[in-house]
């Protein structure tokens, strides 16, 4: 028996009949207020995912003398490379009971994992999980940064986590220098002729925003309307998330999704998802910029890895924060065995359209 075999005995897919043991195991090595636990959560994750592995729900166990000692889970979702649609998912709550780790479970369920998609990846994973997968030979795409563009720089620093050089610099731009900056970009957006309009739902208009923008970008998760009723319109607390359209005329050239949190008593506009017409990123935020001054949000925050992003958000006030608000969100992708071929693409970060819309990043709120 090869050495991987003999590390993966015992992993199988879950089972229906496994969910008392799983759930105690998650409640044990989670917390009693995972998401995991709640049912509703649960079937929405793991059974309603619009690009469901034929094979059956993304979740693993590792069963040893007849407990559950460790589980994978993943997030199937159809990922553009280049100019081909792969079967991927994120890798999600890799987690090894204390007493097992360092004894191949790990590596068991993570390749077990691996072996049911062409491109597997990773988003936000904890020290264990990063290490095992860089034994594992996984490529390391860096971290996935932080946007902040402040909005009421008196409040943002009360609320700010970091203390020197960023708090100097918000108290140096100040309000009136910020407030120019979104009056300035919102101008901008008005003389395009875009309008932002709230929308209850997302409907069929998003399948041709996202044949128009998806060529700008190699590496991204297919963000079509099937995949957006299901990210944000069928999530358990769907009613957290305020879906923006930018509007031309009567043509989507972009949309946004909006959640607000509060951060140490301040209220913060978090940007859970947006995907723009070539040309159109920047009068898009710029509105978002002018809505969130309007609704006396505190700040903006926008986690994304988007290389097209980075010089407009710039201009437009955003703060790049590249080990994000507390720590880094880092980033790995592995291609199967059979597809070596997708390793130039998938390995460049720069390739990549990334928000916190992607795996599980968005899950938890800025307080979380």
């Amino acid at each position: 028996m090869t050495a991987m075999p003999w590390l993966q005995r015992g992993v199988e897919r879950f089972m229906s009949e496994d969910r008392v043991a799983l759930e105690s195991f998650q409640r044990d090595h989670f917390g009693a207020d995972s998401p995991l636990l709640d049912d509703t959560h649960f079937s929405w994750l793991f059974e309603e995912p619009p690009t469901p592995d034929p094979e059956g729900m993304q979740l693993w166990v590792c069963k040893r003398n007849g407990g559950i000692v460790g589980q994978q889970a993943g997030i199937p979702f159809a990922l553009k490379v280049g100019q081909r649609v792969r079967r991927a998912s994120w890798a999600i709550d890799l987690m090894v009971a204390p007493e097992w780790r360092l004894r191949g479970v790990g590596p068991g369920l993570s390749e077990t994992h691996a072996a049911a998609s062409e491109v597997s990846v990773s988003l936000s994973m904890t020290d264990a999980a990063y290490k095992s997968y860089k034994r594992a030979g996984w490529l390391d795409l860096g971290n996935v940064p932080t946007y902040l563009r402040v909005i009421d720089p008196p409040r943002c620093l009360r609320v700010s986590p970091y203390d020197g050089g960023l708090a100097r610099l918000m108290a140096r731009l100040g309000k009136p220098a910020m407030s120019a900056a979104s009056l300035v970009g919102h101008a901008a957006a008005r003389t395009f002729g875009a309008r932002l309009v709230e929308v209850e739902r997302f409907d069929e208009r998003m399948d041709g925003l996202w044949e128009a923008a998806a060529p700008q970008h190699l590496c991204a998760a297919r963000r079509d309307h099937a995949y957006l009723q299901w990210r944000f319109d069928k999530i358990p607390n769907a009613a957290r998330h305020r879906r923006f359209l930018v509007m031309r005329g009567e043509t989507v050239v972009a949309y946004v999704v909006l959640r607000v949190d509060r951060w140490r008593d301040e209220s913060v506009g978090v940007v859970c998802d947006y995907l723009a017409r070539p040309g159109w990123l920047m009068p898009a935020f710029a509105l978002l910029v002018e809505r969130a001054r309007r609704d006396r949000l505190a700040a903006l925050v926008c986690r994304t890895l988007n290389a097209q992003a980075a010089r407009p958000l710039s201009m437009m006030g955003f703060l790049c924060l590249k080990n994000g608000l507390r720590q880094p969100t880092r980033m790995m992708a592995r291609p199967a065995a059979d597809r070596p071929e997708l390793t130039p693409l998938i390995g460049d970060p720069k390739n990549w359209f990334v928000t916190a819309a992607d795996s599980d990043m968005g899950f938890k709120d800025l307080g979380g």
